[in-house]
């Protein structure tokens, strides 16, 4: 068995500086690193991406600016006792989702999942004739109210810090959306599933054409590029683990407070300079934390927070495996947008009748079996 690798302090700095600033090209690099030479910053990096340290660049689509009419990220939390598989499969049917993640449980199958939604009653609906049908058996949905924020590990910190700073003061951060204030073109719009995946200019050009045959010269992805930058609809970003994968936890963290402001204080603050990896997001009163961190501060976890009265719910959701067996990902589907209109808006009548022609092909499978 391979032995999981130990980041060096030259790859510690070298990961710190590129979380910081994504922006900076590889020579710019060496003069915040030691290493000499633009090909070893290159190789170094290729290297910890092989090894699932490093991961992007991804780039953060503000959802706010996208389009004139409202979108919502909702994560939703799904009970059931079918197979993954089978709930995958139902829920793959739902072209806004983008992200499904197995949870830890020992008396129940549990699964949560993100998707784009344009119309949140839409979805729900959704839900429930999946409920209704036994593919799930219960469900909770969260809709989100901010943009996603990011803070990289940092590997001077504490492994397993002790949350007692959750209420501290802070300078609150602006993490409202971005409002609909520049018209999308084709090639714009285009682009962006791609760079979700983190493809480079040439690999968007060279898809574009071989996959959708649409011929756009590189210049014209290089200016949709350099225009969806500019006006914000995306923000590059370089994430890492704070361990080598074999070594992290991976968890979702919801909780509650009376007020919205306490509850982004307490994101803030969590885990604030600790070698943790970290994201949160603002659910209404509700606050989500995507955590990676070392084993040992996940056990203690909940004790932590008991002691924080302000803090009147919370839940842990800790993934089932690290080797992401029935995780799913897919970039934001953006064929319906509607470039007169500037709007995203989902078809969720095809998905309610897909979602029921599927139920009506496998109840008559079921029957056939029956006779036979």
């Amino acid at each position: 068995m391979e032995k999981p690798h130990q980041l060096t302090d030259s790859e510690k700095e070298l990961l710190t500086v590129i979380g910081k600033y994504p922006e900076m090209s590889m020579k710019e690099l060496l003069n915040h690193t030691t290493y000499k030479w633009v090909s070893t910053v290159v190789k170094k990096l290729e290297k910890l991406k092989e090894q699932q340290i490093l991961y992007g660049p991804v780039y953060d689509i503000n959802y706010g600016s996208l389009c004139r009419n409202p979108l919502h990220k909702l994560v939703c939390i799904l009970e059931f006792t079918q197979d993954y598989e089978t709930v995958t499969e139902y829920l793959k049917l739902i072209e806004s989702i983008i992200w499904t993640f197995p949870v830890l449980s020992s008396h129940k199958k549990v699964l949560n999942a993100g998707f784009i939604s344009s119309n949140d009653a839409e979805v729900r609906d959704l839900l429930q004739l999946l409920k209704d049908n036994d593919i799930i058996s219960d469900y909770i949905i969260h809709v989100c109210s901010s943009k996603r924020m990011v803070e990289n590990p940092h590997f001077s910190g504490d492994f397993n810090p002790s949350l007692d700073n959750l209420l501290d003061p802070y300078d609150l951060p602006d993490i409202s959306f971005g409002h609909h204030d520049t018209d999308w073109s084709e090639c714009d719009i285009a682009i962006l599933p791609y760079l979700q995946r983190g493809a480079k200019l040439m690999e968007i050009l060279k898809d574009e054409r071989r996959v959708h045959h649409r011929i756009w010269t590189y210049e014209q992805i290089r200016y949709s590029y350099e225009k969806v930058m500019k006006n914000k609809l995306i923000e590059k970003k370089y994430i890492f683990d704070p361990f080598p994968y074999t070594q992290c936890a991976y968890f979702d963290l919801f909780f509650k407070t009376e007020h919205k402001k306490l509850t982004l204080r307490i994101l803030c603050n969590f885990a604030k300079g600790a070698r943790i990896y970290k994201e949160y997001m603002l659910f209404d009163q509700w606050g989500m934390l995507v955590c990676v961190s070392h084993p040992v501060f996940l056990t203690d976890l909940m004790h932590k927070l008991d002691q924080v009265d302000e803090i009147k719910e919370k839940e842990v959701y800790q993934a089932r495996s690290n080797s992401r067996v029935y995780s799913f990902g897919q970039p934001l589907e953006t064929k319906y947008f509607d470039f007169d209109a500037q709007t995203l808006e989902y078809p969720y009548y095809v998905y309610e009748e897909k979602i029921k022609e599927k139920l009506e092909s496998e109840r008559r499978e079921s029957e056939i079996e029956l006779f036979t």
